[in-house]
């Protein structure tokens, strides 16, 4: 089997040009103990510190305050420990993109349950979020191993952009969710129709993605095929 070339990482997210320094300062003065291993594991306790923020909504909607936390924490430890390995020399480029990026999958699938499970959206709704978002994951690494560039924004969205529009959704719709509508004898509210919204924008871009990259391989296969 042909051994797959290391993917060219390509992020231009609103944020990446202010977060990725700011990743490279908290890098560099982190204690020598702490590893990228132990930041991975500290994204994945904050993705369930999300789950039960977004669970205890039920309860309280203050309880969306640790969610957001959570969401906080996922961002600093998922984002920080590429960085770090890098920082420090110790890039281990198999086992790093295998282990983070199975552990963004873990995280999203558990953030959504916490979503679904709230009383925020129904639970359907909060899957198609997580199946819409872990199309794209298989979108961006199908396109690593054809191109060899590991495309991590789609539209200036990238991540970060992701959490951030979570995290203002949630806080919003936790104080104020009004009944929009009913369909098939259930009641619509405001969360529902914004995490369709997302659900759909997901799919769309994936499948849009997905047809213009198969239609430039085909292209880009039938000339290789022309110049023999």
């Amino acid at each position: 089997m042909e051994e797959p070339k290391k993917a060219k990482r390509i992020l231009h997210a609103w944020t990446s040009p202010y977060e990725k320094p700011l990743l490279i300062w908290m890098a560099n003065r982190l204690p020598a103990w702490i590893t990228p291993d132990h930041l991975t594991v500290l994204g994945i306790v904050a993705a369930f510190v999300t789950f039960f923020g977004l669970a205890l909504i039920r309860v309280s909607p203050w309880w969306v305050m640790m969610s957001n936390a959570g969401f906080v924490l996922n961002w600093w430890a998922d984002s920080l420990d590429g960085t770090l390995a890098r920082v420090r020399h110790r890039e281990r480029e198999k086992y790093g993109h295998f282990v983070d990026h199975i552990c963004d999958a873990f995280t999203t699938a558990i953030i959504c349950v916490g979503l679904g499970i709230s009383s925020l959206v129904h639970p359907g709704i909060g899957l198609a979020a997580a199946i819409g978002y872990l199309l794209m994951n298989v979108l961006a690494h199908l396109v690593s191993y054809v191109d060899g560039v590991f495309k991590i924004s789609y539209g200036r969205i990238g991540p970060t952009e992701i959490r951030i529009i979570a995290m203002i959704g949630t806080t919003l719709c936790a104080f104020w969710n009004p009944f929009l509508f009913r369909f098939l004898g259930k009641a619509y509210l405001l969360a529902d129709l914004l995490t369709f919204i997302v659900a759909v924008g997901l799919g769309i871009v994936f499948v849009a993605s997905s047809i213009k990259k198969a239609v430039e391989l085909d292209k880009r296969d039938k000339a290789a095929w022309a110049r023999k």
